[in-house]
């Protein structure tokens, strides 16, 4: 094993202002010694997702902690035990936890399960290590838990889903088809990925939403409008089909990535439509259901196997790749899932 490892560290902090290359800088350290309790992890495949954005803006009152400045930045990921001073966890354990954005990274079992910093044993089943980053791992349990526990979606529902082609929309929309909902819409930001929802994913339509009269074309998809509206984007888009839901419509708030570089990196909701329509408005996070998350996971490990939910992913490889890569993701370059892979 080497005596030193290279990490992708935060230099700048960038609120109201898209990040950029030049936030990011490698740096190299020496492999740490874990102390008793801990083990050493080589990382195997490192998750990257939109919620890390807002810790990148240096404002405390994002709902995660800001990464420090000079410090690796971290996400969930599936690794495999180097050294072990814990008894529950041995040399060659696969496990996922929260993961420093190196080969090699220091994880204490004892970290909160709720906030997805536990280090938890990764079983490998039949399926894909990365999978368990996505489907059957926090995107999966997100999805989950927005459609099941908070939209609590019922046959007869007409569903729009924003963000539809990323990670958590392309899992939320296929549970809905599950759960009996008559019509799936989802929103995505090219054709291709309006085909991919429509041909591979089963959703009833897709539409555009960077194409030109976008709530005539909404309105087409889905006459009467949503009555559940699943929104992982916030800003304009979604003030705009809040003005086309029914009375009594729900609004599930699972991200508001549209509006992380603008001037306090959130969505300042303009509730008219709310008030006018009666909508009911409902945020979450996955923690808010800890409890439930084993149960979650076996249920999608079981839709992920027998094929009733797909899994979409966009894989890249190399340490060095995960900068452009999460550019690329706020950009919309990902189909899913985004992850790299750091060692096979």
């Amino acid at each position: 094993m080497p005596q030193t490892t290279d990490y992708i560290v935060l230099r700048q902090y960038s609120d109201g202002r898209p990040v950029v290359l030049d936030d990011f800088e490698v740096s190299s350290m020496p492999i740490p010694e874990p102390p008793p309790g801990s083990v050493l992890v080589q990382t195997l495949v490192l998750s990257v997702d939109p919620a890390l954005r807002g810790s990148m803006s240096g404002r405390g009152d994002f709902y995660n902690p800001q990464f420090s400045l000079g410090e690796p930045v971290h996400s969930r990921g599936v690794g495999r035990v180097v050294t072990s001073r814990h008894p529950d966890f041995a040399q060659g354990d696969l496990v996922k936890g929260r993961f420093a954005w190196s080969r090699y990274s220091v994880a204490t079992p004892r970290q909160d399960f709720a906030a997805g910093t536990a280090l938890v044993h990764a079983k490998p089943d039949d399926v894909k290590l990365s999978y368990h980053l996505g489907v059957i791992g926090n995107t999966g349990q997100t999805a989950f838990f927005g459609m099941l526990a908070v939209a609590h979606v019922r046959p007869g529902d007409s569903v729009l889903v924003s963000g539809a082609a990323g990670g958590v929309g392309s899992v939320a929309g296929q549970i809905a088809r599950i759960m009996g909902a008559t019509h799936v819409v989802g929103l995505a930001g090219t054709d291709r990925k309006c085909k991919v929802l429509t041909d591979e994913l089963g959703f009833d339509a897709a539409v555009n939403y960077r194409g030109p009269d976008i709530e005539e074309r909404l309105i087409a998809a889905l006459p009467g409008g949503p009555s559940i509206y699943f929104d992982n984007v916030g800003g304009q888009l979604s003030q705009r089909v809040m003005g086309l839901m029914p009375v009594g419509g729900k609004v599930v708030e699972c991200g508001q990535i549209s509006t992380h570089d603008e001037p306090g990196g959130g969505w300042q909701v303009d509730i008219r439509p709310v008030h006018r329509r009666g909508l009911r408005f409902q945020g979450f996070t996955r923690s808010q259901f800890a409890e439930f998350l084993p149960a979650a996971n076996a249920q999608l490990a079981h839709w992920l196997r027998t094929g009733a939910v797909k899994a979409l992913e966009t894989e890249r490889h190399g340490l060095e790749a995960l900068p452009e890569t999460f550019l690329g993701m706020l950009s919309g370059e990902n189909i899913g899932k985004t992850t790299v892979t750091i060692a096979e």
